[in-house]
Parts: structure tokens; C-alpha cells; sequence
């Protein structure tokens, strides 16, 4: 089916829109059912000078791969570029993860191509600007709701990958659900402790666990989870709660000076990780 209604969409939710050529007839196949939203980096570095390096390869694609590589790119300042309502060669082979099965993930999927380098795109490690965070949450929430599916069917390209994708970076894959949810009109996401910065995107290589043991120490609890307190340390701790070790920490979006104290909510199966200032 076409997505012919993808740019309107975008627009009632408040995303600033650019509509990229014919791409309602723009397509790399007949098959395309789309039950989700799939999240992608492009692995170019962006900036506000030069807010959409991708662009052209994403709409006419690749030596190895025909275009278009997605429904969207997303530029340096959050502007989506619809690039194409029919299929896109962007997923791939999906493993299947969460309620998405495995099977062909460009006839499962829409897919947002976010311009931004990501882990070493072009030698440059570059995060998410707040931007394409904001406007790619509020236009999943938006075609999610289109096609009648929960935010549990947004997912990252590195949870379906048969390859070994890695995108998008620098991204809890959690929180942005939390997220989604939240602009669909459920469950808003836990506010942080007072005194707190609520971290969505991710930078460096800084991680966080519990003190002073795994298990953590509770020192509030909430009506919807429970706050404890963790340190900032090295990558490679995992998290544990209640015995399950299976979620490792979402890494935090802050240099680690002046950051010594952290906090998480856990509520359901969603994490959320909040900085406090020293």
C-alpha cells in the first residue's frame, strides 16, 4: 500500500515538512505493508550550514543499492524530507524484534533515515540534535497512530538488523518509545528528580550503574517506579533489578564532570536515566 498520506500526517503533528520531488510515485518495489516505524542514522556528519548531506543518497540510493533508502531524512534542524510513500530499501532483512516479525523489513517498515554521523560517520563522532529527536519522535507517534499500531512498534535499525547494524547511535531505544507514547497520549514519562536534566540523545563513552552495590540502593520510590542511586562509571556495567541482568544502562548524555550522581526510573519496561549537577 501507498503511504500517500505521509506528508499531511507530518504536518498535523506539528513536523515541519519538505515534500522531495514526485515521490509519491518515487518506489523500489511493489511490496510494502507497513506495520512500524524503523530509526536509522545516516552515518553523514551534518550541520546548520549543511543540515541534510544525505539527501541526494537517500533518494537516488547507491552503486549497491537502488533508491530510495527511506521515507524520510531528517535534517540537522529536525525538517523532514519525504522522500518516498511506497518501498524503501532501508531495513533489510528483519530478525524481528519486539512485535515486529522477522521477514522483509522493507515491506514491515517506514523508515526515517536521521542525518547525523552517528559513531564515526565520515571520522566524526556526532549525536542526535534535539531537533530530528523531537521531530522524529512526534512523527512516529504520528504514523504509528495512522496505522493504528502502539509505540512498541517503533523500533532502532540495530534491533532488527541480521548484519549487524549499529544505528542509530547514541540513542536509548527505551526512552524514545517512552517518548512516542507519550506524544500518542499515554503514559508520559517519569519527570526527573528535582534538581535533574532528563537525557534522551547520548555522547561519549560514559556509562552508569548502581551504588552501592548492583542491586542499587532505593532512596525514593514513585507511584509509577522506583528512583535509586547510581554513579558514573566506564561502559560495560550492566544493570540489575531484581535478579535480571538482561537491560544494560543507557548511557548519559553528559560529560562525566560535574555529573557524579544519577538516577534511573524504572517503570514497566521502560528506562529512563536522569543526570543531577553536582
Amino acid at each position: 500500500m501507498a503511504i500517500s498520506w505521509l506528508a499531511d500526517v507530518l504536518r498535523g503533528a506539528g513536523v515541519q515538512v519538505v515534500e522531495e520531488g514526485d515521490w509519491l510515485s518515487r518506489s523500489a518495489g511493489s511490496s510494502f505493508s507497513p506495520i512500524g516505524v524503523l530509526w536509522h542514522h545516516t552515518a553523514a556528519p551534518s550541520s546548520a550550514s549543511r543540515p541534510a548531506p544525505a539527501l541526494g543518497i537517500c533518494i537516488n540510493g547507491r552503486s549497491d543499492l537502488p533508491g530510495p533508502l527511506c521515507h524520510a531524512l531528517v535534517d540537522y534542524h529536525g525538517v523532514f524530507h519525504v522522500i518516498s510513500a511506497n518501498r524503501a530499501n532501508h531495513a533489510g532483512r528483519s530478525a524481528g524484534s519486539g512485535p515486529i516479525p522477522a521477514g522483509d523489513g522493507n515491506t514491515l517498515m517506514v523508515g526515517w533515515e536521521i542525518d547525523y554521523a552517528g559513531d564515526g560517520g565520515g571520522g566524526v563522532r556526532q549525536e542526535m540534535t534535539q531537533a530530528q529527536y523531537d521531530a522524529s519522535v512526534l512523527a512516529t507517534a504520528a504514523v504509528l497512530d495512522r496505522l493504528g499500531r502502539d509505540a512498541s512498534y517503533a523500533r532502532g535499525h540495530r534491533e532488527t538488523s541480521t548484519t549487524g547494524k549499529i544505528d542509530p547511535s547514541f540513542i536509548d531505544l527505551d526512552v524514545m518509545r517512552a517518548d512516542v507514547a507519550a506524544a500518542m497520549g499515554g503514559a508520559p514519562p517519569t519527570e526527573p528528580p528535582s534538581g535533574g536534566t532528563r537525557l534522551r540523545a547520548t555522547v561519549g563513552n560514559l556509562n552508569v550503574r548502581t551504588t552501592p552495590s548492583t542491586s542499587g540502593a532505593v532512596v525514593a520510590s514513585l507511584a509509577n517506579g522506583t528512583v535509586m542511586t547510581v554513579d558514573c562509571q566506564a561502559v560495560g556495567e550492566a544493570v540489575t533489578i531484581g535478579g535480571n541482568t538482561s537491560r544494560n544502562w543507557a548511557r548519559i548524555s553528559s560529560p562525566a564532570s560535574g555529573y557524579v550522581t544519577c538516577h534511573y526510573v524504572e517503570t514497566g519496561p521502560n528506562l529512563r536515566v536522569d543526570a543531577c549537577p553536582v
